[in-house]
């Protein structure tokens, strides 16, 4: 019996974790491995810009079904003076967990957000793929799982959301959503912003 209610409990996070994600996004056949040894898989998204920082070279984005989440654009993907708040664009991003998801210390409490290095360039279709994405230890809150498609979505002490993708089914296993955990990611790095001509998507 308990068996049948922890099987059906599954289902139901499992569901909720789903209409969570801000993703009518689909994964690209495209991996990519961090210096750190992580690995994760491309995402792309047809979002709306709510926010814009230019000093950190951070785009917010609201996906189809309302979630928000961030990602880091380099000079060479995208002009962020061009870019407004209010377009459309075709986000394609990566980001990529570098550590386990588990209980904070004390300390990190204390600390909730730390830059433990500047992750610099990855490896995609064994080519490399340059950025400006940090290496981040942040004590957040989940707000979203998806096991079947490895993604988690989680909120940094900064109220911004992030998408990780391809995250090891053991890593979440004793992580659920709301709970606090600290965990060492990678921001996600878009690989292209594109606008997306909004009047051709109405008539098409």
């Amino acid at each position: 019996m308990s068996s049948l209610l922890d099987k059906a409990l599954w289902v139901a996070s499992l569901l909720a974790a789903t209409l969570l994600m801000p993703l009518s996004a689909s994964a690209e056949d495209h991996s990519t491995t961090t210096e750190g040894g992580a690995r994760a898989m491309a995402m792309s998204v047809e979002a709306v810009v709510t926010n814009i920082d230019l000093e950190n070279r951070q785009v917010t984005l609201q996906g189809p079904a309302g979630n928000s989440f961030t990602v880091t654009a380099g000079e060479q993907v995208v002009a962020l003076e061009e870019v407004s708040v209010g377009d459309t664009l075709r986000a394609t991003y990566l980001a990529a967990v570098e550590g386990e998801l588990r209980e904070p210390t004390e300390a990190e409490k204390a600390e909730p957000y730390v830059e433990v290095d500047d992750a610099g360039a990855g490896m995609a279709d064994g080519q490399p793929v340059a950025g400006v994405a940090r290496l981040i230890r942040a004590v957040c809150t989940i707000e979203g799982m998806n096991r079947l498609l490895g993604t988690v979505t989680i909120m940094d002490p900064n109220g911004k959301v992030h998408v990780i993708a391809d995250v090891e089914p053991e890593k979440m296993a004793n992580v659920t959503l709301g709970q606090t955990i600290v965990i060492t990611f990678q921001e996600a790095l878009a690989l292209s912003l594109e606008f997306v001509d909004q009047e051709a998507s109405t008539t098409e």
